[in-house]
């Protein structure tokens, strides 16, 4: 099964390379935090069903206890934590981008490091769902994936579904109260809308850890 750290990958390979910053150095926001001011530029609603995290990575791995800060034309400082997996917790606001910002990270001087654009459905973990709206969600984020992008929006990962961390198993109900299993892998259950097409509703056996997206080609 596929979840977000693979689609995370692809993200880094496909639409950007990471970004590299020097230690000590202060280097443009915009590199740090790739397609951050596309995704921004969309309207709120065709946007409003993916967030985007970046994380800090260090030879590939999270890059935690690092102290970020952004600084802005007029000199004002803000701070950007970094929580115990590399992500930052708060992210530039448009405006900010667009003026140039600069971020600035408190490392040794030899360090390098690159950073991940981590992208996540905004579903809340339930035992059911509305399959209209697991469709609603994949079609949506696929959409706003593709306009960030922009000219490389062909080279851009396709999620085909929804991946329910820990759920055990589930399936998909359909109007006339009939149902079909869900396929599952190690207690992760998937559900493809275009594989179970009229379904009304997605039943899992318990609260998944978490919801994220499925990609089956990565």
């Amino acid at each position: 099964m596929k979840r977000r750290a693979a689609l995370a990958g692809l993200m880094i390979l496909v639409l950007a390379p990471p970004a590299h910053a020097d230690a000590g150095k202060t280097v443009p926001a915009t590199k740090v935090f790739p397609f951050l001011e596309s995704m921004l530029k969309l309207q709120p609603a065709e946007r409003a069903r993916i967030k985007v995290t970046y994380a800090l990575r260090r030879d590939g791995k999270p890059a935690a206890g690092v102290k970020a800060a952004l600084i802005e034309a007029s000199g004002a400082r803000t701070p950007l934590p970094i929580d115990d997996q590399g992500r930052f917790e708060r992210l530039p606001t448009l405006a900010q981008l667009q003026a140039k910002a600069q971020l600035h990270l408190d490392v040794p001087a030899d360090a390098k490091f690159g950073t991940a654009m981590l992208l996540d459905p905004v579903l809340k973990p339930a035992t059911e769902y509305d399959s209209r709206e697991l469709a609603a969600t994949v079609e949506e984020s696929n959409s706003a994936i593709r306009k960030a992008a922009g000219a490389m929006a062909l080279m851009a990962p396709q999620m085909e579904g929804l991946a329910f961390k820990k759920a055990e198993s589930g399936v998909a109900v359909f109007p006339d109260g009939s149902a079909r299993p869900l396929p599952s892998d190690a207690g992760t259950v998937v559900f493809e809308p275009g594989q179970f097409k009229g379904a009304a509703r997605v039943r899992l056996a318990k609260i998944p850890a978490a919801v994220d997206y499925y990609d089956k080609k990565k």
